[in-house]
């Protein structure tokens, strides 16, 4: 068989779940947070005040990046007193490790300074918080080597909370040099702007924004301007530093909304770099986003990306709606079109240290905290929340909930308390906090006692081994958010539960809620449902929680976050190296080198494209009218006579001259090329004159179905094509509709007649195939090959046509690309200058590298963990795809190996332009299949550079009229059946290619999007070819397939068949079926749809006659086979009685310990058992075999086939006799009067041997061999 494998797939992760494997990265991995992992606080006096600790806490854990101290850093003594954390709370406190006790508020809290390192009067301790980001971030540099950029934070006076206000510049370097050597960090210093960035404009505007919280203060804007002012400002620094550090083959990962802006800004400067954004907060739907005055460019800053994450794939949902809606971008559900690139979007849930969590739960500090927790409520049950204070976190409808609780549920007052710490955040948050003062008051008041308080709730932070031990000792953990991107907390609170297995509620609004299924899900705003909740989880039984506990833990420690971080760096790699985004971006125009090219051309031809490139897109089309500024610039290109100027354009003769008919010297081309009016001349040309146009009453039905069926569209009518517009449409709903039409289009007219599908800027165009602007395009060309210098300008798909034509051609090498204000245009370079005699020097020839396979063309396969595999996976194990030399030796229809750059083909003139273009490469052509015929593979053999094609279904199924025709010559595997001889043997599929008997030069696959798996691979064929074709085949590297010629089939030498049962004299019953039914092209079998049906039912009478004692102990023996290669003269079973038939000693060498994956040599078979035995085919009684059963294609029952030996033979009835005992119907074929005999199948090999073999075909069909 021939086997299409890419020459650098790599089987990296997608996003769920990761392999572990690590790939390649030529360069560091950068990453960049808003705020660096340490906070760095001045002191003058290193010696730290001595603390009474009572008990002592826990000493920090080592952190990931492990330095060498150097003469700077303090000494032992130093960070053991530096690390010594301070309690609240004295020894002789009978709750001294409570820390939520009665007492607790009255004792004044000490600072907790995980010192690490200092130098100087610098001090460097780690930050508190995001622990999940800094931990992720850290483990890459287990793997790679990474730098982290990021702000300094605050620089405070140690000790106290006052800023230091001056930071000299040998300051700056003392600390770059501390942070580098800590944890290679590169600090940057933020001056006042810093305030007006993250106080102002990230928590001020997007943060609420954010989380669903729009115009809460009324505001004239003012304020919010000089917000957005510092905002731009710490995102351009943050670029530059960036930038300056940037080395080649570096990966950029910048995190959260900070710094929204950053990747476009790198992109301006480094176009080829490959970026990853991830989104830690919420991503809010596109009708909150509207409200941001500001929108459009920070999505535009986001999407100059490579890869975007987000927590959940809600919120990369959202984010693609908005950039459809708001930018109006084209999108698909994996990446948004931008700016002529696909911007990746994926979903990667974030994780925590898991193992870290563990130790610190271990830690001496906390154990004593635990037991004065459970002593203080020894008698009660104890639920825990703890969360910031801000109102997205749900605190008050926490709180309102356990008063329910309480009220509905009045058996567990005085037995449950609700333990609440809210910490300090930024912000105004005093109407909050009096709120839930008053809540808690109310609660305490109605349900409370002198000696019994419901509701503990202490605004403060609370120490590390505070927190965990409160985690620990929970019989509930409780977290109501309204709207919050991860929320770790439930992820800590189940490693901390490992030996209680508590239950987690969990808010539905929860970043985590679609990870953590286990956990007992609530809507936070349903106060009586928390409630319940609540009740049902303090009620449920241990093996309940313990079940739960084990499904949150194995996530919680699985899906790490290490496995974050790795995953988005993984599937960043991966999508870089797939897509190539940045390669193939469309350069700015360089105006001055332009302009001089421009002077210098001595003959000039243009070609201006006029909807979107003359005159901007409009909602209406017919308002697109030229302005007279527009006129003046056409008339005075026209007036220069080393011009000649042309619109090449879809509209019709009628408007173009009413709008550009007075511009003297302009020539026209409308609708797409389907007709000409040159310069100077008032006579059109009709280029379709004599095409059939009898398909368009069949696609103005359709569009006319989809008109009615969406509002906002139209039908456009000219005389050459026809167009569906729905610029007026919803955007989401427009397109949808768009590519139901188009699969509609494709089923019913394209796959049936010589007609092709223009996809546009919000339209959908069907024209003639051989029709469009690269062939006008040519065609005006071929009258002027005297020109100097090409102008060629779009906007639109349609004009990739031209730009095709134009590099396609010897000008070719002449072409360059570029783009002005965003939109992609093409021009030409003038002939080179003359050297120094005076004389032109040849024809340039590019410099190029010989290309090298760097791409990978892969697809998500659910089977195997969602690895990324080649697209050899849907292809391995496939039969030939011909009958060599129309034997029974089944082969492959080349030998012929090498690799191929994908070169994508529309339409036969793409074909036509292929035969006669000049490359120099071998090309895989991805051509559709109706184009897909003899007089085109001659032609294109005759290039020799060609080495294999790709064809393609498109979106739409197979239409019912290929599925009768067989690649057989017409009757499948008549020449190899029963009756081969017999001229009156009825014909099973009269209709015939004969394709499986033709000799092709080159492998042939088919690629058809029929499922999920399928439609991943035929989408990144199409995409990788589509690269190569913007890239015009000559800029590299070039996406490229490899064709890898096996063999894989029945051969004349001798096997070894085992036998499991004793040599008796028993007779065989054998139970056969088809395991394979493709022939040249995925699902267009030899005669039936599929032989899965016939496989499954043969499984499953195997395992049902397995559990059937009588049958062991029997007067029979049952052989089950199943056959590979039948649709191939029945290879499979030909082979079978082959090898039974024919005397054959087995190897009798040293036995094999392992079976390789590839055949074995002949000689030496890969054996299980030397012992075999041959099954006699004078044994064998009886053959059923199953055929096609489960198509659903009949609906009359089952039908039994029989050969004459059978007719009037006991078979048939005694299947029928099962009749009345199941709900089949089992009937005869030849209940109709008709005896056809056998149908193509493997039982005519067993009775060419032996013709009394009771046989029987069991079929769903009767007459016809249906595909």
């Amino acid at each position: 068989m021939s086997n299409v494998e890419i020459l650098t797939a790599e089987k990296v992760a997608h996003y769920l779940p990761f392999s572990g494997q690590t790939p390649t990265v030529q360069g560091r991995i950068i990453n960049v947070t808003h705020q660096i992992p340490f906070n760095i606080l001045k002191s003058h006096d290193l010696r730290p005040d001595a603390f009474l600790l009572s008990p002592p806490r826990s000493p920090p854990l080592p952190q990931p990046v492990d330095v060498q101290p150097t003469s700077d850093e303090p000494s032992q003594q130093d960070v053991a007193a530096c690390t010594s954390p301070t309690s609240p709370i004295e020894k002789r406190d009978p709750v001294a490790a409570a820390p939520v006790s009665k007492l607790a508020r009255h004792h004044q809290r000490g600072h907790t300074l995980r010192a690490k390192f200092h130098a100087a009067d610098w001090t460097v301790v780690q930050r508190r918080g995001h622990a999940a980001l800094y931990a992720g971030v850290q483990s890459l540099s287990k793997d790679y080597e990474t730098i982290h950029i990021g702000w300094t934070g605050p620089i405070r006076v140690k000790g106290t909370k006052q800023p230091v206000r001056q930071i000299y510049q040998e300051d700056k370097v003392k600390l770059e040099k501390l942070l580098w050597h800590t944890d290679h960090i590169i600090p940057i210093f933020l001056d006042s702007k810093s305030h007006g960035h993250y106080e102002g404009y990230c928590k001020q505007v997007l943060w609420p924004l954010f989380h669903y919280i729009v115009g809460v203060t009324a505001s004239d804007g003012r304020k919010e301007k000089k917000y957005w002012a510092d905002y731009e400002a710490v995102n351009q620094q943050f670029a530059d530093v960036i930038i300056e550090n940037y080395r080649e083959g570096d990966i950029i990962c910048i995190h959260d909304y900070h710094l929204l802006l950053v990747p476009e800004m790198i992109r301006s400067k480094i176009p080829n770099a490959v970026i990853g954004l991830f989104f830690h907060a919420t991503m809010p739907s596109s009708e909150i986003l509207r409200c941001l005055t500001t929108r459009n460019i920070i999505l535009q800053g986001m999407l100059g990306s490579t890869l975007i994450g987000f927590q959940t794939y809600s919120y990369a949902r959202h984010f693609i709606s908005s950039c459809t809606r708001v930018l109006g971008c084209e999108s698909t559900q994996v990446g948004v079109n931008y700016n002529g690139h696909m911007v990746a979007v994926g979903a990667f849930p974030i994780g925590i240290d898991s193992d870290r969590v563990h130790t610190y739960c271990k830690q001496p500090g906390v154990q004593p905290k635990m037991a004065a927790i459970r002593d203080m409520y020894s008698d009660k049950k104890i639920v825990i929340g703890r969360d910031k204070l801000d109102s997205t976190k749900g605190v008050l409808q926490k709180l309102n909930a356990f008063e329910q609780l309480l009220e509905r549920y009045p058996e567990w007052r005085n037995k449950v308390v609700l333990i609440q710490v809210a910490t300090p955040t930024f912000g105004d948050h005093g109407k909050l906090e009096t709120k839930i003062s008053e809540a808690v008051s109310h609660i305490n008041s109605t349900y409370g006692s002198l000696e019994f308080t419901p509701v503990h709730y202490f605004h403060q932070d609370v120490d590390r081994d505070e927190y965990y031990a409160l985690l620990s000792v929970a019989d509930v953990g409780l977290i109501t958010c309204i709207r919050d991107g991860m929320n770790t907390t439930s992820f800590e609170f189940v490693v901390c539960q490992n030996e209680r297995h508590s239950p987690l509620i969990l808010s539905e609004f929860a970043g985590t809620a679609g990870s953590l299924s286990a956990a007992i899900h609530v809507n936070p705003w349903d106060y009586a449902g928390v409630a319940k909740a609540l009740n049902d989880a303090l009620n449920m039984p241990e093996e309940d929680k313990l079940t739960r506990h084990q499904q949150l833990y194995r996530h919680v420690t699985s899906h790490t976050a290490s496995f974050w971080a790795h995953s988005f760096v993984n599937q960043l790699i991966s999508v870089s190296e797939q897509q190539s985004l940045q390669s193939h971006a469309t350069p700015a125009l360089n105006i001055p080198t332009f302009l001089e090219e421009y002077r210098l051309a001595g003959k000039r031809l243009m070609f201006f494209d006029y909807d979107g490139t003359l005159t901007p897109i409009v909602s209406t089309p017919s308002e697109a009218k030229p302005s007279a500024e527009l006129l003046t610039y056409l008339q005075t290109l026209c007036d220069n006579p080393r011009n000649s100027v042309w619109v090449v354009s879809g509209r019709d003769q009628a408007t173009l001259e009413e709008w550009l008919g007075n511009v003297r010297g302009l020539g026209f081309s409308a609708e797409h090329g389907c007709y000409l009016r040159p310069p100077f001349s008032s006579d059109w040309t009709n280029i379709v004159d004599g095409v059939d146009m009898s398909w368009k009453n069949d696609v103005k039905e359709i569009f006319a179905y989809y008109t009615e069926r969406t509002q906002g569209s139209f039908i456009e009518y000219k005389k050459s094509s026809i167009t569906w517009h729905y610029r007026l449409a919803d955007v989401e709903y427009g397109e949808f509709q768009a590519k139901e039409c188009q699969n509609h289009l494709e089923n019913a007219i394209v796959s049936k007649l010589p007609v092709e599908i223009l996809v546009g800027k919000k339209n959908l165009e069907v024209r003639p195939m051989s029709i469009n602007k690269g062939e006008i395009v040519k065609r005006i060309l071929s009258q002027h090959m005297d020109v100097d210098m090409v102008i060629c300008a779009g906007d639109d798909k349609t004009d990739e046509d031209m730009f095709r034509m134009l590099n396609s051609i010897h000008l070719a090498s002449k072409f360059h690309r570029a783009k002005q204000n965003g939109s992609p245009t093409f021009a030409a370079q003038p002939c080179p200058p003359t050297d120094s005699s005076g004389s032109s020097p040849t024809s340039p020839t590019p410099t190029r590298t010989r290309r090298s396979p760097s791409v990978a063309l892969s697809s998500a396969w659910s089977d195997m963990n969602m690895e990324l595999f080649s697209i050899t996976v849907d292809m391995i194990n496939w039969p030939c795809s011909r009958l060599l030399n129309s034997t029974s030796t089944i082969g492959c229809s080349t030998r012929q190996t090498g690799s191929g750059v994908l070169f994508l083909v529309n339409s036969q003139v793409d074909i036509d332009s292929f035969v006669e273009m000049s490359l120099d490469d071998s090309f895989a052509l991805v051509i559709p299949y109706p184009l897909l015929t003899m007089d085109n593979i001659a032609n294109l053999e005759k290039t020799g550079r060609v080495t294999g094609l790709l064809a393609t279904f498109g979106t739409a199924p197979i239409t019912n009229a290929n599925m009768h025709q067989s690649p057989d010559e017409n009757n499948p595997n008549h020449a190899f059946g029963l009756y081969a001889s017999d001229p009156n043997a009825y014909v099973w599929n009269p209709q015939g290619t004969a394709l499986a008997h033709t000799n092709f030069p080159f492998p042939i696959f088919g690629v058809e999007p029929y499922d999920t798996n399928s439609t991943i691979i035929y989408n990144n064929i199409m995409t990788a070819a589509q690269q190569n074709q913007q890239r015009q085949y000559s800029q590299y590297p070039l996406q490229a397939v490899d064709f890898s010629a096996f063999m894989w089939a029945a051969m004349d030498s001798s096997t070894c068949l085992r036998r499991g049962w004793s040599d008796d004299q028993k007779p065989i019953v054998v139970l056969t079926a088809a395991m394979d039914s493709n022939s040249l092209f995925h699902d267009l079998t030899v005669g039936v749809g599929t032989a899965l049906s016939g496989l499954v039912t043969l499984l499953t009478v195997a395992d049902t006659l397995s559990k059937q004692p009588a049958i062991a102990n029997g007067n029979k023996h049952v052989l089950y086979t199943a056959f590979a290669a039948e649709p191939w003269g029945f290879a499979g079973s030909k082979r079978f009685l082959q090898d039974i038939t024919q005397p054959f000693v087995c190897t009798n060498g040293s036995r094999s310990t392992s079976c390789p994956y590839d055949n074995s040599p002949c000689s030496l078979p890969c054996v299980q058992n030397l012992d075999f035995k041959r099954i006699n085919v004078n044994q064998i009684d009886t053959v059923i075999e199953f055929g096609s059963l489960g198509n659903g294609l009949q609906d009359t029952g089952l039908w039994a086939h029989v050969d004459d030996e059978n007719l009037s033979g006991p078979l048939v009835q005694h299947l029928q006799s099962y009749n009345n005992q199941t709900n089949i119907s089992l009937q005869p074929a030849y209940a109709d009067g008709v005896h056809r005999r056998l149908p193509p199948s493997s039982a005519m090999s067993f009775l060419s041997h032996k013709s009394n073999i009771k046989a029987a075909v069991l079929t769903e069909y009767q007459s016809q061999l249906p595909r």
